[in-house]
């Protein structure tokens, strides 16, 4: 029931963004709220706390908020609130952010090399998976030493291994399995 109303706050307020035509200034307004969330643990802690009545914690968002964010934000939060959602404001935030991706047809790329891609091969990947998803690419980017060499891309549910590791991985499958012959020394030399 909980990710129900979650979609459900997300989509009305994404539909009054487009409505409006400010997507762009809704985002940014809720990734804002998000990193405040996120960083001030006493702010979490007063939005989330039991014994704070509603009237309160809205008192307290109108306080930081008001005239910075778009007033829909507010409303959303007084319904959170009233109805003892605050622990869905998160989630309706984070949706919020996912339909808007979708709307402006971003998709986000997990990236994991073994060392730290250099600004124009992440454009040259960029460019590639723009052309194969007729998206915009953002990286989620992660170091993992352990891969060798190379990098290992995920978007939109595909994938693509061109590390070291998943290639001697390969290797020693069909090794295993007999496809390969083993390289053996010559007496001709």
């Amino acid at each position: 029931m909980e990710q129900i109303a979650v979609l459900r706050y997300a989509k009305a307020l994404f539909e009054i963004a487009v409505e409006k035509n400010a997507v762009d200034e809704y985002n940014i307004a809720a990734r804002g709220i998000l990193e405040i969330i996120n960083t001030d643990e006493e702010f979490a802690a007063v939005i989330n706390h039991r014994s704070i009545a509603a009237d309160e914690k809205m008192a307290t968002m109108t306080a930081i908020f008001k005239g910075k964010i778009p007033e829909d934000f507010l409303g959303i939060f007084a319904l959170l609130f009233k109805r003892g959602r605050q622990s869905e404001l998160i989630g309706v935030l984070e949706r919020f952010e996912v339909l808007y991706k979708e709307h402006k047809r971003i998709a986000i790329a997990k990236i994991t090399s073994a060392v730290e891609l250099p600004p124009h091969k992440l454009a040259e990947i960029s460019a590639q998976l723009t052309q194969k998803t007729g998206k915009t690419i953002e990286f989620e980017k992660i170091v993992d030493p352990t891969l060798i060499a190379g990098f290992k891309v995920e978007v939109d549910g595909h994938i693509f291994d061109a590390t070291t590791k998943y290639q001697i991985a390969q290797l020693t499958k069909q090794l295993m399995a007999g496809r390969l012959m083993p390289v053996t020394a010559s007496s001709d030399i």
